[in-house]
């Protein structure tokens, strides 16, 4: 028998969410069918077996973002053609800037009208990227040092612990925090809680962007350098 087609796969932290997700997606002008995921473990595995066209993430304020960036860097790479959708209003300036580095994400906010989010979901369903979100301010290229601290500041390391570990001053330890906080645009104790739950991650992704970023240009730089073809004379 042959497996169910389904063009959408969810997974929503709240239940209530879920129901009025499923709402949006009957009302939605095109035909589609939907499979919500009871967990992000059954999300992936449900991407490897039905390859739909979207998978939504619906992120309340009752949920812990860890190892949710870990999640959309993988699908990225896993399965590029399939588009994601994330629906929250954590860490928002965060996720936003990485729409630049992962193409295969959109962001929405949870505080969307239902009538543009509506757009929203068939914009991505016809491979349309849409526009209603503008761009983010925010920037997640940090520097490594930058990330290091934060990250350790997330393991509750005291500002003196990292200075002593990192050999700097602990008023350095306190400048790069502020800088990455106010690259990632990052301010309520809430956001910076939601950022420690999920700063490890996003430290391996933005070496892993990096690394593409220097393959690349080595590979555009052998090309300018290597001998051009021979071509025959008549």
């Amino acid at each position: 028998m042959k497996n169910q087609k389904y063009d959408i796969i969810f997974f929503s932290s709240d239940v209530l969410a879920a129901t009025g997700l499923n709402q949006i997606l009957q009302r939605l002008p095109v035909s589609l069918s939907a499979l919500e995921a009871s967990t992000m473990h059954d999300l992936a595995f449900y991407c490897e077996k039905y390859r739909p066209k979207l998978v939504v993430y619906l992120f309340h304020e009752n949920m812990v973002l860890s190892g949710i960036l870990h999640s959309i860097y993988m699908h990225q790479q896993n399965y590029p053609d399939i588009r994601q959708l994330v629906i929250t209003s954590k860490l928002m300036p965060v996720f936003s800037a990485l729409r630049e580095y992962l193409t295969s994400i959109n962001v929405a906010s949870l505080k969307t009208p239902l009538a543009e989010l509506s757009w929203i979901i068939t914009a991505e369903l016809m491979g349309v990227r849409s526009q209603l979100l503008k761009r983010s301010d925010a920037d997640v290229m940090l520097p490594d040092r930058q990330l290091k601290v934060l990250l350790m500041l997330s393991w509750s390391y005291s500002a003196g612990q990292i200075a002593h570990r990192l050999g700097i001053t602990a008023k350095t330890v306190y400048a790069h925090k502020l800088n990455a906080l106010s690259r990632l645009q990052v301010h309520s104790r809430q956001d910076i809680a939601d950022l420690y739950a999920v700063i490890d991650e996003l430290r391996m992704i933005v070496t892993m962007l990096r690394h593409q970023r220097k393959d690349k240009g080595m590979e555009e730089l052998h090309a300018q350098h290597s001998m051009p073809t021979l071509t025959w004379k008549i």
